[in-house]
C-alpha cells in the first residue's frame, strides 16, 4: 500500500515503511525540542541565581520573575510525558501496522529503553568547590 502525504505542498508517495520512518523522526525531533526547552529553561533560572549572588543583589529582587520560570517547566515537563506516552502508543500501532519499531524509531540500534541514549553536545560540566 502507497501513503501519500504532503511536505510544503507537494505530495510525495511513500510506503508504510518509510511512513513510520518519518512519524519517528518528527516524534525524536519533539521530544528533542521539549529536552532543549527544559535545559533553557533551567539555563535561565541557574544564571538569574547565580547571578544575583554574584552581583550581591538581594533575594528579593528577581523572586516574582523566578517564581513565575519555575511555574512554566510544569507545563513542558507535563508535554514530555505526553510524548512519551505518544511514543509507546506509535511502537504499539507499529508493530500492528507491520513496521520494525525500536526506541528511537524504525531501523535505529538504541539501547533498552530505560537507559539513556548519550549524545556529544560539545559541552561539559563543571566542578564547583
Amino acid at each position: 500500500m502507497t501513503l501519500l502525504y504532503r511536505n510544503r505542498g507537494e505530495r510525495h508517495a511513500m510506503d508504510r515503511t518509510e511512513y513510520g520512518r518519518e512519524a519517528a523522526r518528527r516524534l525524536h525531533d519533539a521530544e528533542a525540542k521539549l529536552d532543549l526547552a527544559l535545559a533553557a529553561i533551567n539555563g535561565l533560572s541557574a544564571h538569574l541565581t547565580s547571578g544575583r549572588i554574584d552581583q550581591e543583589i538581594t533575594a528579593v529582587i528577581g523572586q516574582d520573575a523566578l517564581a513565575a520560570i519555575t511555574e512554566a517547566q510544569g507545563p513542558v515537563v507535563k508535554a514530555r510525558a505526553r510524548l512519551l506516552k505518544a511514543h509507546r502508543a506509535m511502537k504499539a500501532d507499529a508493530r500492528r501496522l507491520g513496521i520494525q519499531w525500536r526506541l528511537g524509531g524504525p531501523f535505529e540500534d538504541k539501547p533498552d529503553e530505560d537507559q539513556p541514549v548519550p549524545r556529544p553536545t560539545g559541552r561539559h560540566l563543571e566542578a564547583v568547590a
